[in-house]
């Protein structure tokens, strides 16, 4: 029919069109890749064509693999340096965060540090000061020490001088007054003009007069003295004196004299007279109780030492040793017989 005839008819017009593009198209070698679009493979791979250059359909795989390479090296490449800039920037940013730590735990120690030595010298300050009031304590108490020892001693010595004045000096000095007061002033200097004229006679008679040769018939300068005022005195305790007089009290001394330790007259020794002593008595009924050498000695008393001891010649021997070291007991040793009961 005619409709089946337009429809063969078109379908081979389709198939000679379509077979006519197919024969138009460059032919395809192996190892060739097709661009369908190339607006893409341009943003891809960039640029425009240069001259000479084969057209995308024409590009081998190597060279479009080539170009891929270079282009993912140079991303990589960017993308390290990139990479590597954001390590450098973290390393910084740790380094700084470590440096800014370790500086504020230097500040911090060296806070620390000098808080520490203002610490020290505080104490040693209060330690010096504390050192020195206590000195000064004490110097004050030196002090108050020495002025009340000072004070007390004045005191002693005045009441020393007070009791001495009224007990020794007070005393001596009433009865002089006494004495004094007794005798006539007119008689007293009658007795020194006296003495005086006999002093002139003598020296205008001699021409000189020494005190250390006196001859008593013609001259004796020394009759004032023997006839100057005298007392006498009972014994007087002197304040001065006490710690003397008390030891004497102690001794059984009434009297300030010091008496030497008893001993026989030596011309009490010979014989005939010390034997007449207490000595000699004592020394009879000592010997009178002495025992006779030849009196028996008690074992208990006995010596078993040698008579002469001599460092260099001593005893020796078996015998010797035998007797500073005795043997021992023998040992007997005995065997007893059991008996047998049979039943």
């Amino acid at each position: 029919s005619r409709r089946t005839l337009e429809k063969e008819e078109t379908m081979t017009t389709g198939r000679g069109s379509t077979m006519a593009a197919e024969m138009s198209r460059p032919k395809e070698f192996p190892g060739q890749i097709r661009v369908t679009n190339e607006n893409l493979w341009n943003s891809l791979f960039g640029g425009e064509e240069e001259e000479g250059q084969a057209s995308p359909q024409s590009r081998s795989q190597r060279q479009v693999r080539g170009g891929y390479l270079k282009k993912k090296h140079a991303k990589e490449a960017q993308e390290k340096i990139v990479e590597e800039g954001m390590i450098r920037t973290k390393r910084f940013m740790q380094h700084k965060e470590n440096a800014d730590r370790q500086m504020n735990e230097n500040s911090r120690k060296v806070k620390e540090k000098v808080a520490e030595i203002a610490r020290k010298k505080e104490d040693n300050y209060r330690s010096l000061r504390k050192d020195l009031l206590q000195g000064n304590d004490l110097a004050s108490d030196v002090g108050r020490y020495l002025v009340n020892h000072h004070t007390a001693q004045r005191a002693k010595v005045k009441k020393q001088y007070d009791t001495w004045n009224e007990e020794i000096y007070g005393t001596i000095a009433t009865k002089i007054h006494t004495e004094l007061d007794s005798r006539s002033y007119k008689h007293m200097h009658q007795e020194k003009l006296k003495h005086y004229d006999k002093f002139l006679a003598v020296t205008n008679a001699k021409g000189s007069v020494f005190r250390d040769i006196i001859i008593e018939s013609e001259y004796d300068p020394l009759i004032p003295n023997r006839n100057s005022v005298k007392v006498q005195t009972e014994v007087l305790k002197d304040p001065i004196k006490r710690s003397v007089q008390r030891t004497l009290e102690e001794k059984g001394l009434s009297k300030d004299v010091i008496r030497p330790r008893e001993t026989l007259n030596v011309l009490e020794w010979a014989t005939g007279k010390i034997e007449a002593t207490p000595h000699g008595f004592f020394a009879k009924m000592m010997s009178e109780n002495r025992k006779p050498a030849n009196a028996t000695k008690s074992k208990t008393m006995e010596s078993r030492v040698a008579n002469c001891l001599d460092q260099y010649n001593i005893a020796r021997g078996r015998a010797e040793l035998d007797k500073e070291f005795p043997q021992g007991k023998k040992t007997k040793h005995t065997q007893k017989k059991e008996k047998l009961v049979l039943s």
